[in-house]
């Protein structure tokens, strides 16, 4: 549930309340303060391009760039470095038809279907949602049992709970589906309703996953050893031309003890770059890891192509794709409300460049007091 106000602290000042318009302004009043001491964005060739789009500082995707990101392209190479995993592929077409599907439904029953308040709409529409029922019948498909008997046995070599995937994107956005609001799953059944409930997952199945990009990648369900892993110690990294460009969290919340681990997660991963994040088949690229606390260990959880079809997290775009320089690791502010105006995943809002988290959320605190002393 989205937050109505925003809690927002200058360095020096006690806590004040801000609604969401109010932050979402002071906001873009910073973003704009800060793009106009910028130096102009310019692409490979020298030529300027368009600041306001972000799609103008990439190359075109090859279809190489996707394929390498697809799981068992990479896999085999960072197997050591990540969770165990089971590859089904070739997929069967009816399974892949059952996917693709209307409705969300398991083998065996109906779609869900929407019947709100018919009565006051009359007989008559009544009877067109009744023709619409008989047709529906044929989204049931009964012959996905030899995929059913294949996901069993996997989840059972890898323990008898496991989260799945397709060839590029697991269905994060699935959730609400499960009965556990986890991507755990512990039977064919969980698996069915997590792919069916997810748009991430039809875009796989369809190839439209990164700007309609096509590729040769064949589908392929992929059931990765289950792990209870802290949101927290999730962290994207922006590789350009073979050099690591910068490290963010992936979590949108203030976690204070990531301060204080700041310098050690980001020696950390600088050494797993070095050390095993070369070894993947693009020069640019993205890849998200784990950062186990109770261990010293880091793991790979996915990679993605560079492209602004990618989250950049707590960095803008523009500043990744024209840095010399490593930009470090970047964390979530304190006193910021993630769901009210600054969501990676929900808001075009973003980290503005060159500002520590202090300056940043203290910067905005101050603009919102002058916008406000400006009005009375």
């Amino acid at each position: 549930m989205t937050n109505n106000s925003s809690e927002l602290q200058g360095a020096d000042s006690s806590p004040a309340m801000y609604t969401e318009e109010e932050a979402r302004t002071a906001i873009s009043a910073l973003a704009l303060a800060n793009s106009q001491g910028a130096e102009p964005v310019t692409d490979n060739q020298g030529e300027a391009v368009d600041d306001e789009d972000d799609s103008l500082l990439f190359a075109p995707l090859t279809q190489s760039e996707v394929d390498n990101c697809a799981f068992s392209s990479w896999y085999p190479n960072f197997s050591r470095v990540t969770f165990k995993s089971e590859i089904i592929r070739p997929l069967d077409p009816e399974f892949i038809k059952y996917l693709l599907s209307d409705g969300v439904f398991v083998p065996g029953q109906k779609p869900m279907e929407y019947h709100g308040e018919l009565e006051e709409f009359g007989s008559s529409n009544g009877s067109d949602w009744s023709d619409s029922d008989d047709d529906n019948d044929g989204n049931v498909i009964e012959d996905i049992s030899s995929t059913t008997a294949e996901i069993s046995r996997r989840i059972e070599l890898l323990g008898g709970s496991a989260f799945p995937r397709t060839t590029w994107s697991a269905p994060t956005d699935a959730d609400w589906a499960s009965s556990t609001g986890t991507l755990q799953c512990k039977t064919p059944q969980d698996v069915y309703w997590l792919l069916k409930a997810s748009n991430k997952i039809a875009k796989d199945l369809t190839h439209e996953r990164y700007s309609g990009q096509p590729a040769t990648a064949e589908p392929e369900l992929v059931l990765r050893e289950w792990a209870n892993l802290h949101p927290s110690m999730v962290f994207r990294c922006f590789v350009r031309n073979n050099v690591l460009v910068g490290i963010s969290q992936v979590d949108v919340q203030f976690h204070k003890f990531l301060n204080e681990m700041s310098s050690d997660i980001e020696l950390k991963l600088t050494k797993f770059f070095a050390a095993h994040a070369t070894k993947f088949l693009s020069s640019s690229f993205c890849y998200d890891v784990y950062v186990a606390r109770t261990v010293d260990r880091v793991l790979v959880m996915d990679f993605e192509p560079w492209s602004h079809d990618v989250d950049s997290c707590l960095f803008e775009w523009r500043e990744l794709c024209t840095t010399t320089e490593f930009l470090g690791l970047r964390l979530f502010p304190e006193g910021v409300n993630p769901l009210g105006h600054f969501s990676a995943k929900y808001s075009s809002s973003r980290f503005p460049i060159e500002m520590t988290a202090d300056a940043y959320h203290a910067s905005v605190a101050t603009i919102i007091e002058r916008m406000k002393a400006e009005q009375n």
